[in-house]
């Protein structure tokens, strides 16, 4: 330092390089403190992004992170939501996780987790069911052990846990559809996209009757089908197939099999696979061609039915060519049938059908219209002189003679003929103009021919209008079946009669005094007995169904169909197609069954009563027979005419004779029911008398069933 600086100067001079210094190293304090930062502060950016990787791999593999330690006995649980940022985490001691564990899964996840604990088992790897809030959720814990103590005891384990409820669900499944397809009745495959047979269940085996399963592993599906195969191209364009074909077995049977095929994903594989259920439906095709026939044919005369019938004339109406209808009915016929049985009745039957047959089979359509009627349909240009031959027919008819208790009884017929389009160009009017001409065969002395007039129908429509419409009503049961209730001494409802009602369109509310007897001439009676029990054993399923019991019906049942030997029979099949009890059914008839035919009546109860059915005598005291019929047939219940009750309130001899009348059936066991019952001053006769059931329009009128139904679901008393 130069001599010429003073002692201030050189102070200075030292100050500032101490300044300089100073500078110097907060500079560079300052430039290391940055570098150690921005290292800093990528180090915390690379361990915030391997977080994020971390959790982004725990979301995408839908885990948790879990960790355990021995010094607190809390196990942390940690779940990452990519979508919502969220991070949600559970803690708490072993003992809490445990409570929450279904019980059938605590002792197999204790011991995983003692082994791990105490086992010196570093992994641990359990499913099990854990509850969240009321449900419970399958879970599939891992963990590896991370550090021991001095004792080998884990001090600190870390792990993941995944929500499996869904794959125990598949699997579940998975294993329900093999156990289904194993256990199936029906012949069931699995096969490869080329139809090779890679599994098959024990009804496939049966159904191709092979000796064990080895011997249809490995065929080819489409080589065994003997009719359609399968279309290969169609299948992977739909996916799915459903066709009919015919299989061979072993043996050489063959059967026919509805066959459904699915193209299906394969499980945890990448390619697809096929499943093909059979069906083996030959019983029901050879039912199916028995049904046709059924369908078509009369069962009695082999001739096509009333519904064949129809459609055949369909198809002579579609083409457009004039044809004629003859319509015959059987004369004397009905005669026959209850005098010499219907065993002759249905002979005779035969023996008519095969005459229509050998004079009209030939050139047109022959067949049995229903009960003593058939139709023939005949092309116009194939027919010829189809009134002479009419006559011819019925000559041969009349050949046969019939001898029965004495009698001599012969069979003929009366035949209406009606042209297309000449007489009708409607199918439905066609037929009345023929089913006309008949009428007014019979009408010129029965045995006759007559060829439809116009205007003839229009003339007859008073005289058969009523029977077709009748005929029509009972075969597409149009009729209406009333209920009247039978009532006890305190108006209970203890029962109830189905009664018939018919609203005609053309002639509107006709009275069963009318129509019954019209039905009881043309046959029709029958079938109405029959679907008034149908009817019967309709409204009892009904009331079991909304009330939980149900009340006795009964149902009157003609003369006619008493002497029906196939009637017991009849009515017990509606019974059981029902599932009603036959014990709910009483069968109401007259003593007219007994003037008819008092031995075969004798019988038809007797079979009648075997099968359970109560069994009623109608109208007591209106005819001079009925003691002898209650000697003869003991009767479950006997109906009381109203013309005995009628007056028994103001007339002391009326009162006396109806009260023995009632002493007598008391003695005799048997149930009485008291008609007629219109005022209530009937009721303390009745009373007096002890009558137990009463029926009347002081209870009720008959009613539709719904309105019965409503009346007595709200109020069991009147």
């Amino acid at each position: 330092m130069s001599e010429n600086y003073t002692d201030s100067d050189k102070r200075i001079l030292i100050l500032e390089r101490r300044l300089k210094r100073e500078r110097n190293a907060r500079e560079e304090a300052e430039g290391l403190l940055t570098k150690k930062s921005q290292q800093l502060y990528d180090a915390l950016r690379d361990s915030q992004q391997s977080q994020a990787d971390l959790e982004l791999a725990l979301w995408a593999s839908q885990e948790s992170f879990w960790n355990w330690r021995a010094d607190t006995d809390i196990m942390v649980i940690r779940s990452f939501s990519l979508y919502s940022g969220n991070r949600s985490t559970w803690s708490g001691t072993v003992i809490e996780l445990m409570a929450r564990v279904h019980e059938d899964d605590i002792e197999n996840l204790q011991f995983h987790w003692s082994m791990a604990i105490h086992g010196n088992r570093d992994r641990i790897e359990v499913s099990f069911r854990l509850r969240f809030k009321a449900d419970y959720q399958w879970i599939r814990l891992r963990g590896r052990v991370l550090e021991r103590g001095s004792a080998t005891e884990a001090l600190n384990i870390v792990g993941t846990t995944k929500d499996i409820t869904q794959q125990r669900k598949a699997e579940q499944s998975f294993d329900l559809m093999a156990s289904a397809f194993a256990s199936s009745r029906e012949p069931m495959l699995v096969l490869t996209p080329d139809l090779v047979i890679t599994e098959c269940n024990d009804a496939f085996i049966r159904l191709l009757e092979a000796p064990v399963k080895e011997k249809c592993i490995g065929e080819n599906f489409n080589e065994l089908l003997a009719a359609t195969r399968v279309d290969e191209e169609q299948l992977m364009l739909d996916k799915q197939l459903r066709f009919e074909s015919k299989i061979d077995s072993l043996s050489g049977k063959t059967r026919v099999v509805d066959i459904s095929i699915a193209v299906f994903e394969a499980y945890r594989q990448t390619s697809s696979y096929l499943i093909a259920t059979l069906r083996d439906v030959s019983d029901r095709k050879r039912n199916e061609a028995r049904l046709r026939q059924l369908a078509q044919h009369d069962d009695l005369t082999g001739l096509s039915n009333r519904n064949w019938l129809r459609e055949s004339i369909d198809s002579y109406v579609a083409s457009g060519e004039p044809f004629l209808l003859v319509f015959l009915d059987l004369d004397g016929f009905k005669a026959i049938n209850d005098t010499a049985g219907h065993d002759k009745g249905d002979a005779e039957l035969q023996r008519v059908a095969a005459l229509l047959t050998a004079m009209f089979g030939p050139i047109g359509e022959v067949g049995r219209w229903g009960g003593d009627e058939f139709l023939v349909v005949l092309k116009e240009d194939a027919a010829g002189s189809v009134k002479e031959k009419c006559e011819r027919l019925i000559e041969q008819i009349e050949e046969d003679v019939i001898y029965a208790k004495g009698t001599e009884l012969r069979l003929s017929s009366s035949i209406g003929i009606a042209a297309y389009p000449e007489h009708s160009d409607g199918i439905k009017s066609l037929i009345q103009c023929a089913d006309a001409a008949m009428y007014r065969a019979k009408e010129l002395g029965k045995g006759q021919v007559f060829v439809y007039e116009p205007g003839l129908y229009e003339n007859m429509t008073q005289q058969v209008s009523m029977v077709n419409d009748l005929r029509k009503a009972v075969e597409n049961h149009l009729l209406d079946f009333y209920i009247q209730g039978k009532y006890d001494l305190h108006g209970n409802l203890k029962g109830g009669e189905v009664l018939c009602r018919w609203i005609s369109g053309l002639h509107g509310v006709v009275s069963p005094t009318v129509f019954i007897p019209i039905a009881e001439e043309h046959n029709l009676d029958s079938a109405i007995g029959l679907y008034a029990i149908e009817a019967a054993c309709d409204y009892i399923s009904i009331m079991e169904s909304q009330q939980g019991e149900a009340i006795p019906l009964s149902v009157n049942i003609s003369a006619n169909q008493m002497l029906d030997e196939t009637f017991p029979e009849k009515a017990l099949d509606i019974c059981r197609t029902n599932d009603v009890s036959p014990e709910y059914i009483e069968l109401e008839l007259t003593e007219s069954v007994f003037v008819r035919d008092e031995k075969t009546a004798l019988r038809s109860l007797n079979a009648l009563r075997e099968l359970g059915f109560r069994l009623s005598l109608d109208d007591f005291g209106s005819g001079f027979s009925s003691l002898s019929y209650l000697r003869m047939f003991q009767f479950q219940v006997v109906k009381v005419d109203r013309s005995l009750v009628s007056g028994v309130h103001q007339d002391s001899k009326a009162y006396a004779l109806f009260s023995g009348i009632i002493t007598m059936l008391r003695s005799l066991e048997i149930e009485v029911v008291a008609e007629g019952i219109e005022l209530e001053t009937y009721l303390p006769f009745m009373e007096q008398a002890d009558v137990q059931l009463m029926q009347g329009f002081y209870f009720d009128k008959p009613m539709p069933y719904d309105q019965f139904l409503a009346r007595h679901t709200s109020e069991t008393k009147r």
